[in-house]
């Protein structure tokens, strides 16, 4: 493969961080925002079902989209036709979002958003793995990783400057994430697919949630670690705003003003993360140290967000945080680009089950952090806690990664 050359990274990596300014931002606040609109009294269950469905949804998506982008023949190309439908549905539903009315018209609305979202994602992500020679991987996802870090803070900036009013919260982040998508789109180095000899059956589609974990264990482990750290990112941003509204006595915009400006402190915690953790790890030849470490930090975060008395208190635990999940979204993409088997020839569908680790998780996680609440008799505390066990256990299962099991040129786990 030939390398990526600068100006071509610099708007894939522009469309991406547009991209997450909508995608992500609404499950770190507006949608919060916005249930809490519509209906005060069963806000716990009703964002839980915001977020969470539509994820859960996805799993059915995302995979069915692999295995189609890997036949698609169409002259506009392979990734480039889902990536283009992706952003048209992320438009629709973010529309539909700030005009609902009511619970069950929001939801499907994020839904339709989320899987149009969901899908543009996973083909930058294929496209990555088309496209992208082994030793840039790491730099490449550290571009990447540190994006989808820094993204969502100007996502919450956005929705906070307008939370009075739904429709520009929603529909102005995803006019953004179109318009600079679709500059990537005219772009983009995209070929149709080659017509397969066999024709699409269930069986095939079928394939796209399932490969076999003892003839690719490295990728087995990666995606089990990976699914348990989004299980705790999850389960942690669902109530933020929430907790900071309880703790200390805040309103919306107050909220919105504290949440962008913890992110705007940590986005150069973000950055170091990401990008030093990529370059370094490709030249140290090894990720699992990079997991772990990540892992560990955003238990401690969590830990000092869980026992929050203070608005310093919250600088500091969400730094720590957003430090750690910069080192995991770097090193998690590049761990799992390296881990990719390759030699299936089948890159789209592989991706599609990497994507499944983090869409059953934002899926469940939603679901399981209100049980957590409802146990714990609304004290959201415990939700941080448990976040904080999951992501040490994720983190530890990168351990069993061996070298070379599913890639000449894997780096080493």
């Amino acid at each position: 493969m030939t390398p990526l050359k600068p100006g071509y990274l610099a708007v894939l990596v522009l469309s991406y961080f547009a991209l997450y300014v909508a995608w992500i931002a609404p499950t770190a606040f507006s949608l919060a925002v916005r249930v809490e609109q519509l209906d005060p009294a069963g806000k716990n269950t009703a964002v839980a079902l915001a977020v969470g469905l539509p994820s859960l949804l996805a799993l059915v998506s995302g995979p069915v989209v692999g295995v189609l982008s890997d036949r698609t023949t169409l002259r506009l190309g392979k990734r480039r036709t889902w990536m283009l439908a992706g952003l048209l549905l992320g438009l629709v539903g973010a529309a539909v979002v700030g005009l609902a009315g009511s619970i069950p018209v929001l939801v499907a609305g994020w839904v339709v958003a989320f899987i149009g979202y969901t899908t543009t994602g996973g083909m930058f992500v294929t496209h990555l793995g088309d496209r992208v020679p082994d030793e840039q991987q790491g730099r490449v996802a550290g571009f990447t990783g540190s994006v989808t870090q820094i993204a969502p803070i100007l996502g919450v900036a956005i929705a906070g400057a307008f939370s009075a009013n739904a429709v520009p919260m929603f529909v102005v982040p995803a006019v953004f994430a179109f318009v600079l998508g679709l500059v990537f789109v005219v772009v983009m180095k995209d070929t149709p697919a080659e017509r397969a000899t066999s024709r699409l059956n269930w069986k095939a589609l079928l394939q796209g949630y399932w490969f076999n974990p003892r003839r690719h264990p490295d990728f087995a482990w990666v995606w089990i670690s990976r699914c348990l750290i989004f299980l705790a990112l999850s389960v942690m941003s669902i109530y933020n705003v929430y907790l900071l509204r309880d703790r200390l006595d805040l309103d919306t915009s107050t909220v919105a003003a504290l949440v962008s400006t913890s992110g705007m402190l940590g986005i150069v915690a973000a950055v170091a993360g990401a990008m030093g953790s990529g370059a370094l790890s490709d030249r140290l030849g090894t990720r699992k140290p990079f997991i772990v470490g990540a892992g560990l930090l955003m238990a401690v975060g969590l830990v000092i967000t869980a026992t929050l008395q203070s608005i310093p208190q919250y600088f500091i635990g969400s730094v720590v945080t957003v430090f750690g999940v910069g080192i995991f979204g770097a090193i998690d993409q590049a761990i799992g680009l390296n881990t990719l088997p390759k030699e299936e020839g089948q890159n789209g569908r592989f991706i599609g089950i990497f994507n499944l680790a983090n869409q059953l998780a934002q899926g469940v996680g939603p679901f399981f952090a209100s049980l957590v609440v409802l146990l714990a008799a609304g004290d959201y505390a415990w939700v941080y806690l448990v976040a904080a066990a999951l992501a040490v256990v994720g983190a530890l299962l990168i351990l069993p990664v061996r070298a070379g099991r599913t890639s000449a040129a894997a780096v080493d786990g």
